[in-house]
This record gives C-alpha cells, structure tokens and sequence, in this order.
C-alpha cells in the first residue's frame, strides 16, 4: 500500500468571490518526487491542502497520513502550527515537515518549543524534500547528510551542514503546470485562481531586510528554460487565469525577460489571458526595464511598474546594504515612464536604520520632486523576517534596532474569523537614529502623504501651491497637517490614533464594513470617507490654505480646490457627464506642460471655459472601494477622468525598437499613436 502524502501550504483568500493563489511549492515538490520510480510507486500525493479553514475542518483532509508537509509563511506560520499540532495527536507516526521562508535555519529552539516537528529544510527545498522520501520509504529514521534540513533524534536537534550542490538549470525540477498537478483543481468552481511562475531563481542582491539573496544558496542565479516559461504562459492562457504573479527576483535584468514579455503579449492578444502580470522589477538595469514596462503598460497588462526605492538616504542605504543599487537608475526610469504616462509605484521602507523624520521628509520631497504627475508613493512599515540580516541579533544591537510584534490583517484579503486564529509579523518601531516617538511622527506623515498624494484627494493643489506659489511639497503636507479645521483635525485624530494602535499591537489592515469586507490600509479608508463628505473637506483645505497666500491668488486657488475637488469619484447607481464652468483655464494648465523639460508654465489664463467630468456608476460599494481603491491605487486611477485629462493621455508618444523573437526583425513602434503597427506585429 503507498503512504500517503499530504502537502500544506496555506494561501490568503482574496475578496469575498473565492480568489486564491494556487500552491505553487506544494506542485513543484509533488512533480518533482513522481520523477523517481521508486518514490512514484511508494507514495500517495493526496489533494493539497491550501485553502484556510478551522483546524476542525482542515484535519478532515486527512485519512491515513504517513508524511505531512508545510510550507510555512508569515501569513500561514501559525494555522500550520496548529493543524500539524492536530496531525501528530491522531496520527503520532506521521512524519512532520516544516519549511519554507518562515522556517528558521537554526531551528533548534523552534523545534524544541513544536515538539511535533521530525523535520526542518531550509531555503531551497526541493533536493532536501527528495532526498527526505527516499530515506524515508527505506525505512531510514535518521536522516543524516542531507543538506538544507535539520533533523530530531529523540531529544536532540541535528543540524546538516553539508552544502547542496549548485545546478544551473532550474528544469530539473518539472513545471506543476505542465505535470497537471492542478487539473483536478481547476475544476472547482467555487474559486478562482491566481498563478505563480518562476523564470528563474536568485538575487545578486543581499539587502538586509529581504530574505531573497541570503536565504541559502540564492546569490548565484538558476533558469527555466525558455520553452519551459513559454508552455507554462500558454498554459496560464489556455486556462483563462487573470492574474500571474512572477517570483522572479529582478525582471528585466536579463535579455531573456524581453522575450518572455512578448510572449505574454502574444497570448494575451490571441485569448486575452492573462490580464495582468506582476513582477517585481530589476534594479540597475534601466533601458530593458523601460521597454518591458512600456510594452506591458501599452497592452493593460500591468498594474503599474513597481519601483522598491526603499529610502533616498545614503547613510541608510550603506546600513541595509542596498548601497550598490544606482538611485540614478530609478530618476532615469521615473523620468522616461513620465513620457509615457506610465504610473510609477515607488516603494519606500520606513524604520531602516539611519533614518529619521528630517532624512525621511528630505526623501519624500526628492520623490515629489522626480516626476510628480505619475509617481505613486507606497510606504511599508520595516518588517523582521527570519532568517535574513535584519532578524539577526548582532545587527539589532549594532543599530539599536527595536521592534514589534503585531497581529498580521493581511491587506486586501479577507477577514478572518479571529476567534480561533491569528498570525502574527514583527515590526521596526525604532533605531540609533530614530525614537519610537519619532517614528511615529514619521508615519503620521507618511499616511498623510499617502492620502493627498498618492490616494490623489490633494493632488492638484499640491501641484498648484508648488509649482504655481514656490511651495516645498512636504511643507504644503505639514500645512494642511497641522490645520485647524475640525474635519482635517478629526483625520489627523483617526490616523494617530492608529498609529498607537500598532503600538498596542494591532494589525495594519482595517475592516470599513460599509465599503468592503476586505483590510484595507488607513489612508485608503480615510479616502473613502473624504468621498462622503467632499464639500466638507474641501472648505477646511481652502480655509487653511487662504491665509498663506497673497490675495490676488484667492480666486485663482478657489478654482483649482473647485477642479481638484469635482473630481473626486462617489459612490453612485449610475454614470453621467457633467460640466462644470470656470472662469480659470484650469485644466490646461495641469494637463499642458511647457515642452522644454516638460515644466508647468508659471501662468494661468483667464477665460470662461466648460470642462466634462465622466461620473462612472457602480454596483455597490463594495464594486466602488474595488475600482477606485484596490485596483485603481497603483495605477493612480482613483479620480474622475474628464475629457481633457483623456486627450493628454493619447497625445503622449515615445518612438523605440523591438525585435521579434522569431524571425529576428527590428520594428520601430511608437506608443500611444494611432498606427496598428504594434498590432500586427503581435497578430503571428
């Protein structure tokens, strides 16, 4: 009889229809031990288990174990605790394996506090879990010389020291798609599924925040090959998936990932499958970057490009080791996607140590001042994950790092039942170089900054008072901070009094019942509230900003607050056109630059003129809070669209080459424009 099998690896539920990422560790381990006659004629995979439910619920899946394993994150570390826990109770000569980016690589203690855990594999898992079954239906107890993995000997914890060896070729280890280890699964209808492809494995990189380029034998990189990733794209498109989800570490960094972009194109233009694809992008290498992002942004196949700044600091930069990463490459990137109309999402990591609320406010204002229009600025909270540099003792001490654990409300999926779990993350709320009171002074503006720039209710008038006035971008944000208005007082009221309720404990995400049974981010939630009382707020801006200009740009200002605010979206059953006049060419001067180094004109003329708002209309709220807040954040779609703001989009145009991969032809295409060459192109 085969022992059975049972592979655990629980994946977040996204939304109220059912969404979940597919387990992706959980089918290549499964491909790849059916690679061994032996291990294929011995052992039983069973139906994954990754969907999250009760632990009640969950062990049901079990009949007859002989192995368990978990792939454990920061969003699944505890409900695997808990169901292995359950597993080893009812079936105490079931084998239990943990591992995964959340298992320690010194898991001594760790396996001494779980004391259900046989084994744990560190970093790379697949030649460790192999080489673990074939010992295993040996009837091997010890599980000596197998590198990557720790091992319990009655009371005692071994730890292998070998090192696994390096192979270049990724396709040693066969595609879960290819295999068909999720076809049985495809057929529920009661979910839809999300994928993960990996085109290759590494990162040069070694930040000490990120587990990617310390987390075992990652530095050097491993490919699949080309006509692997291709089988799988036609695969994600023969399958009807919308979203995929890369783990590559740098896309576009290498040649290849040019090719593999087209071919996402290709498929998608035939079947219209996959919709999105999300990478994270690579870091110094600019050109490819630019081409790639481009030819995705241009074929709505993205949802804007990712830029992991993280800070502007040099001092913090040489502390997290991220020093050798060009910030010249990112203002090149930034400057060219501006061109384009291109949304940027720069990503920037607040609580690395150097940093402090001066440095902070002089990066945000850098990033303001780096290509405002398309520029989103996300900020993420420094988290402590095991296992990389950051989690290490001797570097908290070094840098006077101190942190906090927090419960995990994972942002933008589900709510949970929290009466029977809770996962947790650890959180930087401190440093040599920043107090716990100064950080929270830093996230204060840094939700603030989100709200009125990156969530758009501000956008405008921080152009204007800029541009128009002189103003710095972050003293315009401190002014309207510090207002005294009671509607922007109770904003700044909700938001310390989040900010102290990480303190306290609390997760990052919110429930805002009335819009979304999702956690949602603070700034996201404000907004939404700023949608129902956006005469409200709009008064309080203007009478707080009135008293620091010259009065003969009163009525000026009055009309940009008039168009800032008149396109700030609501919830509402219908859509309409309305048109609203002004006195000031209002939108000729946010939408038409001065040509040379693309610079508002100091001036704005004045003349009646009618501009069209197109009002669109939604199902419910929960339909509004998904289009205009989950899935417009990071392409900055969160306003109205006008019918100037939709002319000044087609007018944008840049010119440059790409080669098609098959028979090696150079075609010059110009982005934006009315020609179908790029159409053609892509019709073979």
């Amino acid at each position: 009889m085969k022992k059975e099998l049972y592979f655990n690896e629980f994946n977040l539920l996204m939304g109220s229809g059912g969404l979940v990422y597919l387990p992706y560790v959980s089918g290549i381990l499964s491909a790849y031990i059916k690679t061994s006659k032996i291990l294929n004629k011995n052992i039983k995979v069973m139906p994954f288990i990754f969907i999250p439910d009760t632990v009640n619920n969950l062990i049901k899946n079990y009949k007859n174990p002989s192995v368990a394993a978990f792939s454990i994150s920061m969003w699944n570390e505890q409900i695997s605790l808990k169901l292995a826990r359950k597993v080893k109770q009812l079936f105490p000569n079931c084998l239990i394996i943990f591992g995964g980016p959340q298992c320690p690589h010194d898991p001594t203690d760790y396996m001494k506090n779980n004391k259900f855990i046989d084994i744990c594999v560190r970093a790379e898992g697949e030649d460790a879990f192999f080489e673990i079954m074939t010992k295993y239906i040996s009837g091997e107890k010890k599980y000596k010389g197998i590198p990557n993995t720790a091992y319990r000997v009655d009371s005692d914890i071994v730890i292998n020291t070998e090192k696994p060896n390096f192979v270049k070729d990724l396709d040693i280890y066969p595609s879960p798609y290819l295999t068909g280890e999720y076809d049985y699964i495809l057929k529920n209808k009661n979910y839809k599924f999300h994928a993960i492809v990996e085109t290759n494995r590494g990162c040069p990189f070694l930040c000490t925040y990120c587990y990617w380029g310390r987390g075992g034998n990652t530095v050097k990189y491993r490919f699949n090959k080309l006509e692997t990733v291709f089988k799988e794209i036609e695969y994600f498109s023969k399958n009807n998936f919308e979203y995929i989800f890369n783990a590559d570490s740098n896309f576009g960094m290498h040649k290849r990932d040019y090719d593999i972009a087209l071919k996402l194109i290709e498929v998608n233009k035939k079947t219209g499958y996959p919709e999105k694809f999300r990478t994270c992008w690579g870091k110094n290498t600019s050109e490819r970057i630019f081409k790639i992002a481009s030819l995705l942004h241009y074929h709505n196949m993205d949802k804007g490009v990712t830029l992991a700044r993280q800070s502007n600091n040099k001092e913090v930069l040489l502390n997290v080791k991220r020093d050798n990463i060009k910030l010249e490459v990112y203002s090149l990137l930034q400057e060219k996607f501006n061109l384009l109309n291109v949304p940027i999402y720069t990503e920037m990591i607040l609580g690395l140590p150097g940093e402090n609320l001066d440095t902070w406010k002089i990066g945000f204002e850098e990033l303001f001042n780096s290509n405002f229009d398309n520029n989103q600025i996300s900020v993420y909270v420094a988290e402590v994950y095991p296992n990389t540099e950051l989690a290490d003792k001797e570097y908290q001490k070094k840098y006077g790092i101190k942190t906090k654990v927090i419960k995990l409300n994972e942002i933008h999926c589900s709510q949970k039942d929290q009466k029977w779990l809770q996962e947790y993350q650890e959180i930087v709320i401190g440093s040599y170089s920043m107090s716990e009171q100064e950080w929270s002074e830093m996230m204060l503006f840094s939700i603030f900054s989100m709200l009125i720039h990156t969530m758009k209710v501000g956008y405008y008038i921080l152009i204007y008072l800029h541009e128009r006035i002189g103003l710095k971008y972050v003293d315009i944000i401190d002014m309207i901070l510090n207002s005294n208005e009671d509607y922007i007082v109770e904003l700044k009221k909700e938001i310390i009094e989040y900010v102290q309720q990480l303190l306290n404990g609390e997760g990052r995400g919110k429930i805002f019942k009335k819009y979304s049974n999702n956690y949602l981010e603070i700034e996201e939630i404000l907004f939404l509230k700023i949608t129902e009382n956006i005469n409200i707020f709009y008064n309080d801006i203007e009478k707080t900003i009135f008293p620091k200009l010259n009065k003969i740009f009163h009525e000026e200002f009055s009309q940009v607050i008039l168009f800032q605010k008149i396109l700030i979206p609501e919830y509402r059953n219908d859509s309409k056109q309305n048109q609203i006049k002004f006195n000031y060419e209002i939108a000729n001067y946010f939408f038409s630059k001065v040509k040379i180094h693309d610079k508002y004109d100091k001036n704005i003329t004045k003349k009646d003129n009618v501009l069209t708002i197109i009002q669109e209309g939604y199902v419910d709220r929960t339909d509004f809070t998904n289009k205009k807040v989950i899935w417009a954040r990071k392409n900055g779609t969160m306003l109205y669209e006008s019918n100037k703001s939709i002319k000044h989009k087609k007018s944008k145009s840049m010119k440059f080459d790409i080669k098609d991969y098959n028979n090696e032809k150079t075609f010059s295409i110009s982005l934006f424009d009315e020609t179908n060459k790029f159409e053609k192109f892509l019709s073979i």
